[in-house]
């Protein structure tokens, strides 16, 4: 019964499209795939604790080999099979660091399983159609990683972000700390700076100017004495040219 591809299955094995799985061993996986003529095809690829040992890619080789000593990864079209014979390989690439063979697919046909049977060394029919003699044991390799031994890149994980508590308030106290820290440099910038001074005044130039002493009153210069009545000027003669009155009766001074 196949299953779907599993987390780490290949997309892709050579020219062929993976598109599930037939059958699970400590010795490879069994994929059911299509080349790319659109032919179904059994993929069948070892684990990575089988492509590990020497002696299990050995064993590999040697059974594909038998069948197809000139297959190549370019998938080929092989004879019609004879009735009861096993589904002929189409492509293997057994040399590789992730050794493979691709079979026809067929329901009545022994597939690619058939080449993982001599890497744990399990009894049965082998290539040369003989049964197989020797003990039945388990490799040491057998209890190691089950997956595929091609490399397939994971995604990257993305986690989820914790409630931290405890770094908030690291966080908190840094941020305090560094403002902090701005502050004592704004001060010291500030305190550093030179400032203009004002010119200092001089003690001894008086500021207002000094108050003289009155000058003293000159001999030549009259001393005002106590002022008289005007009297009106009288004009010896009118404008007609006769003698004013009061002018005539003036005496004369004498001497």
């Amino acid at each position: 019964m196949p299953k779907p591809l599993q987390f780490g299955d290949p997309a892709e094995l050579g020219p062929f499209r993976l598109e599930s799985r037939l059958h699970e061993s400590a010795a490879g996986i069994v994929y059911l795939g299509a080349d790319p003529q659109g032919r179904p095809v059994e993929v069948a690829l070892l684990t990575t604790a089988a492509a590990g040992d020497a002696a299990a890619r050995d064993r590999f080789r040697a059974a594909v080999s038998a069948e197809a000593p000139r297959v190549s990864a370019f998938p080929r079209n092989p004879p019609a099979p004879s009735p009861g014979d096993p589904s002929p390989v189409v492509a293997a690439m057994p040399e590789t660091a992730a050794p493979w063979v691709a079979t026809a697919h067929a329901q009545d046909r022994p597939g690619a399983e058939r080449f993982l049977r001599p890497v744990l060394l399990e009894r049965g029919w082998g290539m040369s159609r003989r049964r197989r003699g020797g003990p039945s044991f388990q490799q040491y390799w057998v209890s190691g990683p089950k997956g595929p031994a091609l490399h397939v890149e994971r995604p990257p994980e993305v986690t989820a972000p914790r409630n931290d508590s405890r770094g908030l308030a690291t966080a908190v106290a840094s941020l305090a700390a560094l403002l902090v820290l701005l502050a004592l440099l704004v001060l010291l910038l500030f305190s550093c700076e030179p400032s203009d001074p004002k010119p200092p005044v001089p003690t001894d130039i008086p500021t207002t100017a000094p108050v003289l002493p009155p000058p003293p009153p000159s001999e030549l210069t009259p001393t005002p004495g106590p002022s008289k009545p005007s009297q009106p000027r009288v004009s010896p003669s009118d404008g007609d040219g006769t003698v004013n009155p009061a002018v005539r009766a003036r005496p004369a001074p004498a001497g």
